[in-house]
C-alpha cells in the first residue's frame, strides 16, 4: 500500500513539473512561427537584432513599391535582446498600408502582447544622425488607429533604422 502511494505521489510531481507555459507553443493569434535569428534570414524576412541586419533591400524595395503605387507585401522580424522575435508585416495595396504589429512571442512583452493591426496612408524615411550613429530610419505615419505608437509625440511607427555601417 504504501509502495502504491509513493508511486502515485511521485506521478502527480511529474506531471506537476511538466505542465508549466511552453514557449514553443504558438499563441493562437499569432500568424507567425517563433523563428530565430538565422531562420527568420533564411525565410526571407527583413531582420534587425542584436546579430545585425539582413535582407534589409527588402523593405528598401518595398518603399520604393509604396512610393510608385505598387501593391507589395513585407515580413519584418526585430529581435529582443533574449533574442524573441517581434514582427511587423506590411501590405500595400496601391492605397494603403495595413499596417500588423505581433509581439506574441516576446517572453518580457507584458500584459499587452499579441497582435494589433491599423491602416497608414503614409510611409516615410529620414537619413541622417540616430544618437551616435548615421544611417536611415523607416516609419509610418498617418495612421486611423493609435495601437501604440513607437514615437506617440510625433505619432509615427518605428519601422527600422539601417546603419550605413551595418548595410549587408
Amino acid at each position: 500500500m504504501r509502495k502504491y502511494f509513493v508511486i502515485i505521489a511521485l506521478s502527480v510531481m511529474l506531471v506537476a513539473c511538466n505542465s508549466g507555459p511552453n514557449n514553443n507553443h504558438k499563441p493562437t493569434d499569432s500568424s507567425h512561427s517563433k523563428l530565430y535569428f538565422l531562420q527568420a534570414k533564411k525565410q526571407g524576412y527583413v531582420v534587425a537584432g542584436p546579430p545585425g541586419l539582413a535582407n534589409v533591400d527588402k523593405l528598401e524595395k518595398f518603399y520604393e513599391e509604396y512610393l510608385n503605387q505598387i501593391s507589395s507585401t513585407v515580413a519584418l522580424a526585430h529581435y529582443t535582446d533574449e533574442g524573441d522575435p517581434i514582427y511587423v508585416d506590411l501590405e500595400f495595396n496601391g492605397e494603403e498600408i495595413l499596417y500588423t504589429y505581433d509581439n506574441s512571442w516576446d517572453g518580457f512583452g507584458g500584459q499587452n502582447k499579441g497582435v494589433r493591426k491599423t491602416t497608414c496612408t503614409q510611409m516615410n524615411k529620414r537619413t541622417g544622425p540616430r544618437g551616435d550613429r548615421n544611417g536611415t530610419e523607416y516609419y509610418l505615419t498617418s495612421c486611423k488607429e493609435d495601437i501604440g505608437y513607437s514615437d506617440p509625440d510625433r505619432e509615427e511607427y518605428f519601422l527600422m533604422f539601417i546603419d550605413d555601417k551595418e548595410r549587408e
